[in-house]
């Protein structure tokens, strides 16, 4: 790394192309929050119908996010149609768009070269990663795709493009890094970054879970298991619903609550959502007073202190930001040793890992730890230890700056992998 580029303050833009706000852009919302604006400047490139009905307004406002990062320039810009209508419409929305687009991207460069933009960060998908690859051939500024997912076949022809062109890749874990890697991406170029989080509001002992327990109706000496997430089948509430069958017949007592919704993408064509299979699932087994399906709360944290465990059994699951929010709120986690999850999951320590898709053994370790409350408050006390010693905001803004340095500083970056 050259030196010249060490102290220097970096101007970086990150591209949000999307108009409402994903798990993604929770992540770099932190980033914003924590870069040390005297060392990194932060310019967003984002998509300007965000800031129309009905996105404005949304739940998922993507606006109400951008408008509260602190220190950061907003440049709109087009970026096409924003997805799930009919093909057809699709492309007549791209046409109409492409005038707006063309003059939006030369403006993009203008202002890149305006504000000496040092690095471009971008998100995996095309609208992204590739957005990111033709600024870099355009501005000859380096660009590096920041990868919250699994890389797969679900991924476009120009997503692939831009995130194997890139100049570096930040992965959310080093078992994301290695699935890139196995794509054909040098391992010089992967740089596993775990999140991070902000735990100044998760503090176990400023908040009283006693209110949610009386509300759901669990009794003060019940175990009560949390797992929060998107009600998707590869989070595998199903698996988390069997097991608790097992738990429920040793402690009768004994509750889950099922926190988050479901996400169905435009022109689905199921024919039984994923949320109506758990209700099925839990008549079936018999569970309909043991199981609550808690849909969307806005008071996790408190949920979080009323329970003994946190529970996520999901597969493939990158980097879970819900695992690392249960740490911090002094809970041991249950999850399952695929995906990012063994990477912030102590096994024994701070929670307890099994094989994915085996309720059974899911179960012994829900067991486990509701059987024994000693070991349980150990490992939750560690579990927080960690969530804020080494899964905090500073350490993860600090790992994604010293990468931005990397890249700018030298022509061939060290092997991460």
């Amino acid at each position: 790394m050259e030196a010249s580029s060490v102290g220097r303050r970096l101007q970086v833009l990150f591209i949000v192309s999307q108009a409402t706000r994903s798990p993604a852009i929770s992540v770099h919302a932190t980033l914003w929050r924590f870069f040390d604006p005297e060392r990194v400047k932060v310019h967003v490139l984002y998509y300007r119908r965000a800031a129309e009905e009905p996105y404005r307004s949304s739940e998922m406002s993507l606006m109400g996010v951008l408008e509260r990062a602190p220190h950061v320039h907003l440049v709109p810009a087009e970026f096409g149609p924003v997805g799930g209508a009919p093909r057809a419409e699709l492309l007549t929305q791209t046409a109409r768009s492409a005038p707006a687009g063309i003059k939006d991207f030369a403006g993009v460069v203008r202002y890149m070269r305006r504000a000496g933009i040092d690095i471009v960060h971008a998100e995996e998908g095309s609208r992204n990663a590739f957005y990111a690859l033709l600024l870099r051939r355009a501005a000859h500024v380096p660009y590096l795709v920041h990868y919250h997912s699994q890389y797969g076949d679900w991924m476009g022809r120009l997503s692939q493009l831009g995130v194997t062109r890139a100049d570096a890749i930040i992965a959310v874990s080093r078992w994301t890094g290695e699935g890139i890697e196995r794509a054909g991406v040098p391992a010089r170029r992967i740089f596993p970054v775990l999140n991070g989080i902000d735990a100044s509001h998760l503090n176990p002992e400023g908040i009283d879970g006693a209110p949610v327990r009386r509300e759901l109706g669990v009794v003060d000496d019940a175990p009560l298991v949390v797992s929060v997430a998107q009600l998707v089948e590869w989070k595998r509430q199903h698996d988390l619903i069997r097991a608790f069958r097992r738990v429920v017949d040793v402690h009768p007592g004994a509750r889950l609550i099922l926190v988050g919704t479901e996400w169905n993408p435009p022109g689905g064509s199921q024919t039984m959502s994923y949320t109506e299979r758990l209700r099925g699932l839990i008549a079936e087994l018999g569970l309909e007073g043991a199981v609550v399906l808690a849909g969307h709360r806005g008071d996790v944290p408190a949920l979080l202190a009323a329970a003994d465990v946190f529970a996520l059994p999901s597969v493939g699951d990158p980097c879970p930001l819900a695992d690392i929010e249960a740490m911090a709120m002094g809970l041991p986690v249950v999850a399952v040793s695929t995906g990012g999850a063994p990477e912030l999951v102590q096994d024994g320590r701070t929670g307890l890992l099994s094989r994915p898709d085996d309720p059974p053994a899911l179960a012994e370790n829900l067991l486990a730890l509701i059987d024994d409350p000693d070991r349980r408050r150990a490992m939750g006390r560690q579990a927080r230890e960690h969530a804020l010693g080494y899964l905090n905001a500073r350490r993860m803004s600090d790992d994604v700056e010293a990468v931005y340095r990397t890249v700018v500083g030298a022509e061939t970056a060290p092997a991460a992998l």
